[in-house]
């Protein structure tokens, strides 16, 4: 019996469409569907939700802007089954972090063959992650290098960094002055320090910032709550 598979197109290029269609151009077992002619970002969604496709091909500078990955959180958000698709011709660190987050593991090099295209749709299928040969080296290497020059964490003190978990457990500066047997002025003067190399300004700036980066995934070799 042939398997029948929706897809969904976000690609803005005619030409690049039809190149992708041809691509899927698949073994006799499979068929694939699809919906490569909309081009209005709310109609997509709509098909998005409406139909519930198998698969997703999404250009990550769609529209040359983020509407490609912001497309991506919305498929992940609003579908149950879709595997989402990424192509791309630069996996920097900033993209590379989202896609990991967003759990996405089939991405594509934009000037890939027709055969990788069909690997990739094959290992989606089958739930394998795939990421094209000119990505991998990069995908599943340490990042530590190049998140300490964009991290603003990196910028902080180990201690800066202990004081700021503390901030981030709702402690007053008298509690954090207890915890590490230091005065209120010295844990003051820490606090003022952090939101200085941090850029951070306002009575209530810190701990709004420690809040949020709480939830984040800390980097490696910087401690962890």
């Amino acid at each position: 019996m042939m398997r029948e598979f929706d897809v969904i197109v976000a690609y803005e290029d005619p030409l690049k469409r039809l190149g992708i269609r041809a691509m899927l151009e698949a073994p006799k077992e499979l068929k694939f569907i699809l919906h490569d002619d909309i081009s209005d970002l709310d109609k997509m969604r709509a098909l998005i939700v409406d139909l519930q496709p198998d698969f997703i091909v999404i250009d990550a500078t769609l529209n040359s802007n983020n509407s490609g990955i912001e497309l991506a959180q919305f498929t992940k958000a609003n579908t149950k089954k879709a595997k989402i698709v990424i192509m791309t011709f630069d996996l920097d660190i900033r993209l590379k972090r989202i896609l990991k987050k967003l759990e996405i593991t089939w991405i594509l090099y934009k000037a890939d063959t027709v055969e990788s295209m069909k690997k990739c749709a094959w290992r989606a299928i089958h739930d394998k992650p795939y990421i094209s040969k000119k990505f991998r080296e990069k995908w599943y290497a340490e990042d530590t290098e190049e998140m300490q020059k964009d991290n603003p964490l990196y910028k902080l003190s180990k201690t800066e960094i202990k004081i700021l978990q503390q901030v981030a457990q709702g402690k007053t500066n008298k509690e954090i002055a207890l915890e590490f047997f230091k005065s209120v002025k010295t844990v003051k003067n820490h606090r003022q320090n952090i939101c200085n190399k941090l850029n951070l300004q306002g009575s209530n700036a810190l701990l709004k910032y420690a809040l949020e980066i709480k939830k984040d995934i800390i980097p490696p070799g910087v401690p962890i709550w």
